[in-house]
This record gives structure tokens, sequence and C-alpha cells, in this order.
């Protein structure tokens, strides 16, 4: 497979001299004609060739195309299209410096970036504006970002609430989060009801399903990039929000006009606050609270001769503690990140670019329990500093991307520590993994033909587990009986991996095309989880001489067509993957196992398949606007150690899973948007039968997973109201009426979260009630779910 990769690369070079004697070079740059700032994302295409690119990161643009008259389209959302009639001779360049005027209508999707997922290598991936997210129904008022990419085919939710998910039948460990280039660890708030990312931040967020570029690695499922907006560069402004739970605000504006801009962002939940009046000191949860609170910044410099500058951070807690007057055990938990990342980016010659990044990422559990004059601390902890450089160049109609990533890891997994009246116990030496992560790569992107596009890639990862460490030897038993002491930077274990990956798309015509892709990854960092939900008790490990890194391979099929002249975008995308080394904790596990322990000794490991279909129907133009998503799919587990080797489905096997997604402009004040979810029961074990020890009852259970819950289906709707924010005034030029905007801007949002008032399961857990000895025993099955009809409403403002 590796020689075929290699082939194509080989045979793309070749095309090279032949590309440049049939072909002329366009290039050139698009800017806002009123601020002259550039603009990244930019389409320009030809018609009827269909030949274009997407500007890049500096607002500049190059490809090639066939001599000839083309009608030439350049667009940008929320801009009005600019054409423009142009001839293209022989062995010609044409340089084109196009300003785009603005207008104050709401940002639409363009046809040009409806074309280019038909025109695009680019498979399984889907990209979701802010504007978007925001007019969706929102759980207690709270726009989240997580929360809607769970409404796109191939994306199944963890449980109800919660801001986890799962990508194609691969775990929660195998999706990673960028935020600015910097790893997120743990993206949720309140357990997971809430994302950690504030949606007043965020500028543009693109999901890889499995298909990434070489670029992109780390992990097997998944790769979200999220991008955040650089401050306003005009003048000073601010936006926010006040709700039911939690308020935000954004302040942003230029700090050199032209060349710097900054800008930061807060938001805090006051559940503990609302809920303190209402809570009597007597009762068992006075003295108790819980809150959540973020803060994103962000500066950006413009330097000279075509280098940029950032500067990016996120800071974010989660904190509760049980207190009761009534108890006298206490309680504090809390977790929480803290991001740094800074970037370097420099254009050349409108040709090639330079691209560096350098990030800190520290993810923390903490769980402090006191009754008496006992006390019990548990800590996890993960450190990353990481380094990403990047070159990307144009070689005539080659797009070639080269580049590398260093992550040095420093994870400090269940750490506990126990004293009472004074004393403290021995729990063992307190476990510390440090590892060093690194790839380099390279990626080839080009036109062979009118109807063929390629693009391939090869990374080369390696993993090195490092001292200083201590292995506790364990015999068949579990009982420990020997210890290996390693010194720092002492190498225990090293692994190396290639990672191939291509990408084929063959355009049937301007309407329709078939792609085909194949991606191979390690990943050498693993989430062991006990809790069938994403928690933040759940522990990271790197790979180890215990722990093998997880490989997975993904095979892709699909077809993309457009009707209604691009107004109706639809895909079919067939895919099938396999996975390796998958990580679990062996089967009656306890957490306090890992005391005086490694906590890899208590893992077991075994294989996965998953495959399944997704159907995506998405209206992109007119006042109706949203997207139908379907897959059907399944994922397996087979692990030698679990279920007596047998294969079973996983926790988050989902034979079908249906979004429907709609939001409709009313007039200018209303809008209206709705979200309707239905989802196959997940699956969970239960026992099949019990008998009674000691008048203590034992259960049998059944097949690992083999019950599934209820079938999930809940209905969301929403209504944003915007008032009038213009106010009439007399032009003292002319004496005419003129309409001048307000100084704060607002608008009202109403949502009702699970219309009909669905009880969906969230966990099923077993009552007992009469007595053994006289046969009045019985057993009886309940479901807890979480959360009913709720009605929320929100104020949003902007200045």
């Amino acid at each position: 497979m590796v020689r075929l990769f290699f082939f194509f690369f080989l045979f793309g070079f070749l095309q090279i001299s032949a590309q440049a004697q049939r072909s002329v070079l366009i290039y050139g740059s698009i800017k806002d004609s009123l601020t002259l700032e550039s603009l990244p994302g930019a389409s320009i295409y030809l018609t009827p060739s269909l030949k274009g690119a997407i500007t890049d990161a500096n607002g500049n643009y190059k490809f090639r195309a066939s001599p000839g008259n083309y009608l030439l389209t350049a667009s940008y959302v929320g801009f009005r299209e600019y054409k423009k009639q142009i001839s293209l001779s022989e062995n010609d360049s044409l340089k084109l410096d196009i300003s785009l005027g603005s207008i104050t209508l709401s940002a639409v999707e363009i046809e040009a970036t409806r074309l280019e997922k038909i025109r695009s290598t680019e498979m399984g991936v889907n990209a979701l504006t802010m504007e978007t997210i925001e007019t969706m129904p929102a759980f207690l008022g709270e726009v989240d970002l997580l929360k809607s990419i769970q409404l796109l085919p191939g994306v199944q939710s963890a449980g109800e609430g919660s801001a986890g998910f799962y990508v194609r039948g691969g775990g929660p460990d195998q999706n990673l989060i960028l935020f600015d280039d910097a790893v997120v660890y743990n993206a949720s708030h309140l357990l997971g009801f809430f994302s950690v990312f504030n949606s007043d931040a965020i500028q543009s967020v693109k999901l890889y399903k499995g298909v990434m570029p070489a670029r992109h690695g780390e992990r097997l499922a998944s790769v979200i990039d999220i991008e955040q907006r650089q401050g306003n560069k005009d003048k000073f402004s601010g936006r926010g929000g006040i709700g039911l739970i939690s308020s935000r605000l954004t302040l942003e504006g230029p700090i050199e006009k032209g060349k710097s801009t900054f800008l930061i962002a807060g938001r805090r939940t006051y559940i503990d606050a609302l809920a303190k009046p209402f809570i009597k000191k007597s009762s068992p949860f006075g003295g108790s609270g819980y809150y959540f609170y973020d803060l994103n910044a962000r500066l950006d410099w413009k330097l000279n001769k075509g280098g940029k500058l950032y500067l990016s951070g996120y800071f974010g807690d989660d904190y509760f503690d049980f207190n009761s007057p009534q108890s006298e055990f206490k309680t504090t938990v809390g977790w929480g990140n803290r991001i740094a990342s800074g970037g370097y980016s420099k254009l050349f010659n409108n040709n090639s670019l330079l691209k560096l990044n350098a990030s800190i990422t520290n993810y923390r559990f903490t769980f402090l329990g006191a009754q008496d004059d006992f006390e019990l601390e548990v800590k996890s902890n993960v450190l990353d500093y990481r380094f990403k450089p990047e070159y990307s160049f144009n070689l005539g109609s080659h797009r070639m991307r080269f580049g590398g990533a260093y992550t040095n890891h420093a994870i400090r997994p269940n750490n506990s520590r126990a004293e009472q009246g004074g004393t403290q116990f021995d729990l063992g030496e307190l476990q510390k993994y440090r590892s060093h992560e690194g790839a380099i790569y390279l990626s080839d992107a080009f036109d062979l033909t009118e109807t063929w596009s390629f693009e391939a890639g090869i990374r080369a990862s390696a993993f090195m587990h490092v001292g200083p460490f201590t292995r506790y030897i364990l015999d068949e038993n579990g009982n420990k009986t020997d210890t290996i002491s390693y010194g720092k930077n002492e190498n225990i274990a090293d692994y190396f991996g290639l990672e191939p990956r291509f990408m084929v798309r063959y355009q049937l015509n301007s309407r329709s095309s078939i792609k085909t892709a194949f991606t191979q990854n390690y990943q050498y960092i693993h989430l062991a989880n006990i809790s069938p939900l994403a928690l933040p008790t759940d522990v990271w490990l790197p790979s180890t001489d215990v722990i093998q890194p997880q490989l997975g391979r993904q095979y892709s099929l699909g077809y993309f067509r457009n009707f209604f002249d691009g107004m109706l975008e639809t895909s079919v995308e067939g895919y099938f993957k396999t996975m390796d080394n998958l990580v679990e904790y062996k089967e009656n596990t306890q957490p306090s196992d890992g005391v005086d322990n490694n906590e890899d000794n208590l893992l077991t490991f075994g294989n996965g398949i998953a495959y399944g279909i997704e159907v995506f129907i998405h209206k992109t133009i007119g006042k109706t606007t949203g997207w139908i998503g379907y897959t059907l799919s399944r994922s397996e587990r087979t692990f030698e150690e679990i279920n007596q080797g047998r294969t079973y489905p996983a926790t988050f096997d989902r034979t079908h899973d249906l979004a429907l997604v709609v939001a409709h402009k009313l007039n200018k004040k209303w809008t209206l948007s709705g979200n309707f979810i239905f989802g196959t029961g997940r699956a969970i074990t239960l026992p099949q039968s019990g008998y009674f020890i000691e008048n203590r009852l034992v259960y049998n259970y059944d097949e690992r997973n083999s019950f599934r819950m209820k079938d999930y289906h809940r209905l969301d709707l929403s209504a944003i109201y915007q008032p009038n924010n213009t106010r009439i005034e007399i032009d003292p030029k002319t004496g005419n009426k003129i309409e001048v905007p307000r100084k704060i801007q607002s608008k009202w949002v109403f949502s009702i979260y699970n219309v009909y008032n669905r009880l969906n399961p969230y966990f099923y857990y077993f009552d007992t009630a009469g007595r053994a000895v006289d046969n009045t025993y019985k057993v009886t099955a309940k479901q807890v779910s979480l959360f009913p009809i709720l009605p929320s409403v929100t104020w949003n403002f902007s200045f």
C-alpha cells in the first residue's frame, strides 16, 4: 500500500512540466474594499471549467487553468460576488487584485462554497458557521458548538445532555480537539452538559470524520479544528448575553489601528447564587454549590513584509462542593483546562506560506473528600508542550505541504493521598508517565485533468515512553512480585508508524462527483474510562511497554451532488474501518486497584470494526434552510478478557441515527428554528438472573452490551426576536430622514428543550422490596431520566 502512495507522488511530479505547457497561471489576493484587510477562505473560480481555489490565511490564491475565455467569480460569505469576463492566453499569467464591496445583509452560503464540495477531494468533512449554530435551539439558553456537531451524520452523542461524542464508531479518546492548534483534553463543563467553547469567541469549526489530510493525525476517529476570532480591526466593540443559568461578555477592538487587535471573552454560571436563597440551611444540600467559568483571549499583530503573529489563551474551571451541616462528609471536586497558544505566519512571493505554532495544554482533575478526621485526595493531570511547523507552497499545479509536530507529554493518572488524624497512609509511589511524540508529513494535492483530482500524503510518526518510572510486575493473580526502576530519560518503550492516506475525486459534471479515500492513523494517547459516559474522572494514559499504540484504517466511498443550481447539497458516504489495540479496564476493576500499582496494569486490549452509510441533505439558500442527516451504522468490539472473548456491540453502537435541523426567517424580526433527533437506544449490560448467598443477592449477567435502552428521540424549538435596532434621524446636510443604527443592538432567544416531554433514559438501576425468606423478595428495574421539557430565554446584545 505504501508503494502506491509514493507512486502517486512520483506520477504527480511528472505531470508538472506537462501542466505548465498547457495551462496559464492565475494568482493574486482578495481584500475587503472598505478595510483593505485580506479575506482568508474566499473562493475564486472560472466558469465553465470550475477551476479555482480558496484563499489562504493571508487572502492569497493561486491556480492554473487552460487558455480560453471565462467568467471569473470571486465570493466570500456576507459580501457581494465579484464577476468579470477574462481571456487567458497561451503561456501567459494574469494577476487579479480583487476588492469585494461589503453589504449589510446577513451571511449566506455562497455559490463558490457550495461548488467546492463537488470540486474538492475532501470527504467526511463538515464545516459549521457560527451564524448557523446560533440559530439552533439552545439547551438552557446556552449555544453549544459540540452539541451542534452531534447533529451531523456520523456523529453520536455520549448520552442525554452530554457534550461528549463519538464519530463513526470510534471512542471518546479518538477525537482530537484543536483550539487555535492547541489540544483540548476535556471539552466539557457541568459533567458534559455544556462544552468549554464560548460561541462569541469562535470564528470557525471544521470536523474531519476520519478522512483527514496528512497535516492532521494523533487520533483515529476525528479532528475538530476550532479557530478563535480575531478582534475587530476598525473600532472597539462588544457582545454578550444574559441567560437563565449563565452570562457572557466579549470585548474586542484595535490596539494599534491597522496593525494589532485584541479580543477577550468571559462566561460564568450563577446556579450557585440563584439556588442558595431557596435551599434551607437544614437541607442536605445546604452549604453546597456548583459553578463553571471560562475566559478566552487573543492578540493579533500584522508585521512587516507579510508576517502575522498571534497569541491565544483559554482558562476554564468547574467547581463543585458538598458541605452539608447535617453530615460530617464533605467533598470538593474541580477540573479545568489551561491552554496557551502562539503562532507566526509569513507569506513569501504570493507562492508559499510558513506557519509556526507553539502551545501548552494543562488539564487537571481533583477530588477531595473528608469525613470525621479521615481525608482522601485523588488527582490526575495532563501537561503537554507542543510545537508544530508547516511550510506550504505551489509547484506548478501542485499544492504541497510539508511539516511536522512534536509533543512532550507528562501525564499523572489517578494519584491518591489519604490521611487520618495526622497519620498519612502509604498508597505507593506517585505515578507519572513521561513521553515524547513526534511526526513529519508531506502531502500533495493536484488536478490531473479537468475531471480527476488527487490528494496524497504520508505521515511518519514516532513515540517514546521514558523514565523516571517504576514498573510494578504482577503475577497472573494480580499480586505484585517485583519492581523495575527506570532512570531519567531512560527509554522504556518506543514505537514508529507510517500513516499513508489518499483522496481521489472524479467529477462527473458541474453538479456531481464521486470520491474515494483511505486513511491510516496511529494513536499513542489513550483514555481509560470505567463509566460508559465520558467524565472528568476518566484517566488519560500514554503508550507504554504494556499499552501498544492504537492503529486505525478507514476506507471511504461517496457520491456528491447539488440540485436546483446549488440550492440543495446532497451526499451519500459509506465507510469501513478497523481498529487495533483498543483499551478497556478489565472486568470487575475498581478505581482503588490502581493504588500502589501502575494504572496500565488494570487494562486489557482488543480490536474493533465499524462500518456505516451516511446520508446528508443540506438546503443552503432561501428563507428556509437546514439539513437532514441520517446514519445507518454498526460498531463492534472483541476483547479476549471481556465477554469470554466473544464479539459484542460497542457501548456507543447505534444502528439508526437521524437529525432534522430547520431554520426559517419569518420576517425581519422573527426567525424560527427547530431540530428533531432520533437514535437507537444505547447498548448496556444488565443481569439476566440472580440468586442468594448468605441472604445477599448475587446477579448473573448476560452477554456484554446485549440489552438496549429505549430509543432516544427529542424535539427542540426556538424563536429569535430581533427588535428594530435602528432609529430615525434628520440628515443635517440634506434634511432627509435617515435610518441610523442604535448604539446597542439586541435580540431575544426563546427556546424549548424536549418539547413533548420525552423521558429519555439516562441510566437504569434495580430497586428491591420484600424478603427472600417468605418468597416476597422482588427486583424491579427502574429508569432515571434527566431532563423534562425545559423552556429558556436569553437576551443577546452587541455594541
